[in-house]
């Protein structure tokens, strides 16, 4: 049995510039496993260099928004896969080098050479970090000789920072599998087990979840690209009407901000095109690039920054979609996606837990941007192109007690579009039949209907599936891979508020690859560095100047959220060279957290409400203003609230604490029942006379709760006491 350490890289300061070592030869000397942590955008990801994102056993492997506490990930991982001879054993067979859920079968490890860095402010992005893994250590029994050069970046823009971008780079090296053997018909495969979402208060919170596929029910008039999907049932896409486009009716009581659409989650008709719900002839599906009416070309304007999405770049390739005067340039999304739904044993729909804060509303999903491959003579090629746009092979799922990926067999079944009730395969990519009769591509076969579409499992729900604990595998491919040659593989994680937010979110990131020839997200202030502890009645906040390089700077912006970090309330805004301030403005006990953001003096954008303080794993942190040491505590100790009536109001949900205040430095504090009965001891220590007070969680020596009663207290020095009394109802 071995042992894995992890570690987790926080940041990495100054800039840094990618130089990757030889990578051949031995495999001695391989980087420390590691985790690292990108929290400066609104969507926080944990990920490993062992080919996955999370770790497994984190708290912050998907958390949005971030700050939040809610997880939307449990484990996510990246596949390859071949047929034929192509590792050390020389036997034909289908092969995927992956990741697996419990951790026995991974088969990937951190490159030698090539150890995780990450760097805040990079060239590319607020947060950028790389790193490579391969499938030849001593963990793969079979490996193929696949190793992974990976870039992750992430935005604190506004309008772009709710996903996480990849560019990953598949090189083989056949010398670590069977050498000479060239990988044909290779796939690349993303793999998730969304659990929608930890805020949901059902300990099997992700028994009720759903996934689909966002970019396969799409129709187009294009002289050159003319197709429309085709169901099993032989509907078209253009004329389907399966589901009920509507919020969870169950819910209208709810928040109305904290509902959204569904429109994949209720089977039946409502006269609505499922992939049209605003009938403009579009399908929803798309991407839209521009319109062009009139004469006129006209973009969608990304709200936050007020740019206009791909009119500083966009995919070379597009379609054209005629309705009535106006034509369309479109693309089809390319995403697989989760969500919550309603739990089968509940009396009352509770998809996206509405109720909840902060409610299960977000869509997780990961998106294909681009792909294509690089020859070792230096020739480009785009292999999966259909009609001119890059197509996934297929999106497959399925649930935790049917899992498809125990064996090679059966992960190789699933990525080829052999899912387990042989759904989605009427319609397919144009590309597919192409491989048929090749010894390397066994499963490749000819769609009823070829197009610019991948096989896709259909939504659970139309094959009578309840919700349940779903995985997704968008798979791309097939390619062959000679020894050095490099395919690239461009996507990233997305979230977003329902269905309609991710895909405004995935098209942002789609804008964002493309923009000023690559990953132009436009620029926000840094976010300074900042400090604060809380006081007597009061916060006291200092900062370094160190965001007033950026230019134009427009001050700052001091924000205050109460019981968590999503509620801010601007409280200050301080011009350029103060660097601190006193919130007087608080009351003692209540837990408050402080980010402070710096401007732009023309856009008015500023930096992320990121830098109020975090644990290691990136968990809030609250202060808690106080009450000072009393030196005349004999006359002026007591609790607060006296009574304590169910919560004090500085109490959060399901919490019970009250306050012993006035205190003296150190001291004792015992509790007892009237009948004289022991209940607890708190040891008070503040050696530098600053905190005057204790808190009590409401429990005995046992750990239990106390129950609704009179309770004494005494409160002793080494040369004084205090007795007192207090109240609880429960």
């Amino acid at each position: 049995m071995s042992t894995i350490l992890i570690v987790l890289l926080l940041s990495a300061a100054g800039s840094y510039k990618y130089e990757p070592a030889n990578s051949g030869g031995d495999t001695d000397g391989r980087p420390l496993i590691t985790a690292t942590l990108h929290n400066l955008s609104n969507l926080y990801v944990i990920f490993s260099n062992i080919g996955i994102v999370g770790t497994r056993n984190s708290d912050t492997t998907m958390e949005w928004p971030g700050g939040s506490g809610s997880d939307y990930l449990w484990f996510g991982s990246y596949w390859s896969s071949a047929f034929g001879t192509v590792t050390p054993s020389g036997e034909e067979g289908p092969y995927v080098s992956r990741v697996a859920l419990g951790g026995g079968e991974d088969e990937f490890r951190p490159s030698e050479g090539y150890p995780m860095v990450k760097t805040v402010n990079g060239p590319v992005a607020h947060e950028e970090t790389h790193w490579a893994e391969d499938d030849w250590s001593e963990t793969n029994q079979d490996p193929m000789g696949v190793m992974y050069l990976q870039e992750a970046y992430s935005w604190s823009t506004p309008g772009y920072n709710d996903f996480f971008a990849n560019h990953i780079r598949v090189t083989h090296h056949s010398q670590f599998g069977n050498p000479g053997v060239p990988l044909r018909a290779f796939c690349f495969s993303v793999q998730a087990d969304c659990d929608i979402a930890s805020a949901d208060p059902f300990q099997l919170f992700f028994n009720d979840d759903m996934v689909f596929y966002d970019g396969h029910a799409i129709w187009c008039n294009d002289p050159d690209a003319s197709f429309d999907y085709v169901f099993d049932s032989g509907a078209k896409a253009s004329e389907s009407d399966e589901y009920i486009y509507q919020r969870n009716p169950d819910a209208s009581w709810a928040d109305p901000e904290d509902e959204v659409y569904y429109h994949y989650n209720y089977p039946g008709t409502d006269g609505i095109v499922d992939a049209d719900v605003n009938s403009d002839g579009v399908s929803d599906h798309f991407t839209i690039l521009f319109k062009v009416a009139g004469g006129d070309t006209i973009y969608t304007v990304e709200p936050n920054t007020g740019l206009e999405l791909f009119s500083n770049g966009r995919p070379e390739n597009f379609w054209e979609h005629t309705v009535g005067d106006t034509v369309y340039a479109v693309v089809p999304r390319n995403m697989s996606y989760m969500w919550d739904s309603d739990r089968p044993e509940t009396y009352t729909d509770d998809t996206g837990e509405p109720t909840v804060n902060p409610p299960c509303t977000g869509f997780l999903g990961w998106r294909l941007l681009d792909l294509w491959v690089v020859r070792a003579g230096g020739a480009i090629e785009c292999p999966i192109d259909v009609m001119g746009c890059p197509i996934p092979l297929s999106h497959s799922w399925w649930d935790w007690a049917n899992d498809a990926a125990a064996t090679d067999t059966m992960a190789y079944d699933v990525l080829w579009g052999n899912n387990m009730d042989y759904s989605g395969r009427t319609s397919g990519p144009a590309y597919l039949a192409e491989w048929m009769g090749d010894p390397a591509a066994p499963l490749a076969f000819q769609p009823l209907n070829p197009g610019p579409f991948p096989i896709v499992h259909e939504n659970p729900l139309s094959l009578g599936y309840l919700p349940f604990d779903y995985r997704f595998l968008i798979s791309i491919g097939p390619v062959d891979l000679a020894d050095g040659d490099t395919l690239h593989v461009v996507g990233g994680w997305v979230m977003g508020k329902g269905l309609d937010g991710l895909r405004t979110n995935a098209d942002a990131m789609l804008d964002a690859w493309y923009r000023d020839g690559g990953w132009g997200v436009p620029d926000v202030p840094p976010v300074p560095m900042f400090f604060y502890e809380a006081g007597d009645n009061e916060v006291q906040l200092v900062w370094s100047d160190d965001a007033e390089w950026y230019q134009p700077f427009g001050g700052y912006r001091l924000y205050r959220s109460v019981f968590n970090t999503e509620d801010w309330d601007q409280i200050a805004a301080l011009p350029e060279g103060v660097y601190s301030f006193t919130d007087t403005t608080v009351t003692r006990g209540y837990p408050y957290y402080y980010s402070l953001c710096s401007s732009d003096a023309e856009t008015g954008l500023e930096s992320s409400r990121s830098n109020y303080k975090k644990e290691l794993d990136g968990t809030p942190v609250p202060v808690v203003p106080g009450w000072s040491c009393d030196p005349a505590w004999t006359g002026n100790v007591r609790t607060v609230p006296n009574p304590y009536r169910a919560s004090a109001p500085w109490e959060g949900p399901y919490e019970n604490r009250i306050a012993f205040v006035n205190l003296p430095p150190v001291c004792d504090i015992r509790v007892y029942t009237l009948a004289g009965d022991h209940v607890t001891t708190l040891e008070h220590r503040s050696y530098g006379g600053n905190s005057g007070e204790e808190y009590w969680d409401l429990t005995n020596q046992s750990g239990s709760s106390v129950c609704t009663g009179l309770y004494v207290y005494t409160v002793q020095t080494e040369t004084e006491s205090f007795i007192g009394r207090l109240a609880i109802i429960r």
